[in-house]
């Protein structure tokens, strides 16, 4: 089975600084760092590295050969990725504190550039009742593809940042699994409602930061608490925690085993400095579990 990533593709620049600055402050970064980013391309590494198949569809600026050697260093695919005049490839300015905390501005640049006739070819070319459409509010199309793929009785995720309600809501009835972390769940449930007004048949993804994570389906809260480790940087944890999530339910994995591989991969991946790059693969994520189940 295939996940399709139709996602972002970003240029991080992530500087380490003591603490973060007060408004008019000017700090010192310890050091400073560019390497790849983007919820989408965190979600397809992650989703590869964990043992799924993907195929990512995203934009980069025009003749941005170093994005494109880079991502295919990653193992992935470049066939999908679409160069947009005008625009540069899409980046994050990214400051990481001593705690590992983060703070992120993002240009969306070639990102919301994606030619949607491409979006829905990518999306006939899949199997339906098998293979996933996977999604970020990162990216244009979101409402058309989304509707095309529940269309064709295509399983939808969307991981829902960054929240912006005129364009999420809409959407929820064409989705199987919402990725949110907690902030986001509670402004989500405000804005329809409450809990109990979102669609029936919709799984949510919650991320829980150092508390863990939960998996609400069927009526039923899985959750898992989060692996004691020494963080370096956390940008895309959530990420690599809902990528490594689908590629084990892509895999046929039972919800809760797939939902304690995605919180060892994260816990893994805040370890380390960067966000695609931090990822872990399949067997160290099971080496993890053996040594802590």
């Amino acid at each position: 089975m295939t996940i399709l990533d139709i996602g972002s593709i970003n240029w991080d620049r992530v500087y380490y600084v003591p603490r973060f600055p007060a408004p008019g402050e000017t700090l010192t970064a310890s050091r400073a760092e560019i390497g790849l980013g983007g919820k989408g391309l965190n979600h397809s590494v992650a989703i590869h590295r964990c043992g799924g198949r993907v195929t990512h569809l995203g934009a980069i600026g025009t003749d941005d050969r170093e994005m494109r050697a880079r991502i295919s260093a990653f193992g992935l695919d470049t066939g999908g990725i679409a160069e947009v005049d005008g625009v540069q490839t899409g980046s994050a300015l990214i400051m990481v504190d001593e705690n590992g905390e983060n703070q992120i501005v993002i240009d969306s640049g070639a990102n919301r550039k994606i030619p949607v006739e491409q979006m829905i070819s990518a999306i006939d070319a899949l199997v339906p009742g098998e293979d996933w459409l996977l999604m970020q509010n990162e990216t244009n199309g979101l409402a058309e593809a989304t509707a095309h793929a529940k269309s064709r009785n295509l399983r939808v995720a969307l991981a829902a940042a960054p929240f912006e309600a005129a364009s999420i809501v809409p959407v929820l009835e064409n989705l199987d699994l919402l990725a949110v972390n907690a902030v986001e769940y509670e402004q989500l449930c405000d804005e329809v409602g409450g809990a109990s007004a979102l669609p029936a048949g919709l799984s949510l993804f919650v991320t829980r930061g150092s508390a863990g994570a939960e998996l609400r389906a069927q009526g039923t809260i899985m959750e898992v608490a989060a692996p004691r480790v020494e963080p370096v940087d956390t940008t895309g944890a959530g990420d690599t925690a809902f990528g490594a999530l689908l590629a084990r339910l892509d895999m046929g994995e039972a919800e809760q085993q797939a939902l304690n591989f995605a919180v060892a991969a994260a816990a893994i991946q805040v370890t380390r400095p960067g966000a695609a790059a931090a990822v872990p693969d399949e067997a160290e994520v099971l080496e993890f579990l053996k040594e802590r189940p």
